[in-house]
């Protein structure tokens, strides 16, 4: 669904209001005023980890826990203690669950979490302040691993009703080989959003669409740290195979922070995914 022109135009004047009716922003809040309509027209968040969250009940049965990823059950896998969903390197908070092996911990959360710390640490110039934030340079692509580790996440914050369509996602982030299935996503990327203003700890969505002809993902999944957001979408879903053939849109979001005049959306980049042998290079980034 395609917001009208007098959504749009309502939107904008709040942002417009938000701003103390400053002028010289028209275009601006026009955009962001669009994206965000586009976003809220089409899905609906499933599943969220607010800033610093910490829930007493780890997801998943205490007798005999199911692992999301191998589907295997106790006795015949091993689950030795619950697991926290976000990544340890993001030294926030976290959810866990039950519903992840020792086995499969050990290869995703393990190796593919390595990969996912690794390129967020060449995003560390975009979560400093003032002067240190201008001309950066940032990478061009996100490596395979860690968009994999974006969906292990995910996978395992996902309502149980929901993965019935991602089992080709789920065997697609335990295979190790990334080369070989990297190949299969002509098109896929990364959205790396940098805002004015950020907040304590992490958090993550889950964002499911509610209009099966809409060109758009099924479901979309942000991270957020600080100022710095990366948004992907879950391939291989079986609520996507009707697109194929036309592609589907990845939808842009405004993420726009401050207030009291102080009103800005968020910088936005696309990362294309990078094959794993190939080393992902950098770029100056100049932002606000």
């Amino acid at each position: 669904m395609e917001p009208s022109d007098q959504q749009i135009e309502k939107r904008a004047y709040e942002r417009w209001e938000r701003r103390r009716w400053q002028h010289g922003n028209d275009r601006e809040d026009w955009i962001a005023a669009r994206m965000d309509l586009v976003f809220d027209l089409n899905y609906a968040t499933i599943a969220e980890i607010e800033r610093g969250e910490s829930r007493p009940k780890p997801v998943g049965a205490e007798r005999r826990p199911r692992c999301r990823f191998c589907e295997q059950s106790a006795p015949r896998a091993a689950f030795s203690f619950v697991r926290p969903i976000l990544p340890d390197f993001l030294d926030s908070p976290s959810p866990t669950t039950r519903e992840i092996c020792d086995a499969c911990f050990e290869q995703l959360a393990g190796s593919l979490d390595r990969e996912l710390a690794a390129f967020w640490g060449t995003l560390e110039g975009l979560r400093g302040d003032g002067a240190a934030r201008r001309d950066l340079r940032i990478p061009t692509a996100i490596p395979i691993p860690a968009y994999k580790a974006l969906a292990r996440i995910a996978l395992a914050m996902m309502p149980d009703a929901d993965l019935a369509d991602f089992n080709d996602t789920i065997e697609w982030v335990a295979n190790p080989d990334h080369d070989f299935d990297g190949g299969l996503f002509g098109g896929v990327s990364c959205l790396l959003y940098q805002t004015r203003h950020g907040g304590d700890g992490a958090w993550a969505m889950l964002a499911r669409r509610t209009d099966d002809e809409a060109p758009y993902p099924y479901m979309l999944f942000f991270l957020g740290s600080g100022r710095t957001i990366l948004q992907v979408h879950l391939p291989l879903c079986t609520r996507d195979e009707d697109q194929e053939g036309e592609g589907l849109k990845m939808p842009q979001r405004s993420f726009t922070t401050g207030g009291e005049g102080d009103v800005h959306a968020a910088t936005c980049l696309v990362l294309p995914l990078a094959p794993s042998d190939e080393p992902v290079r950098a770029r100056r980034f100049r932002l606000f």
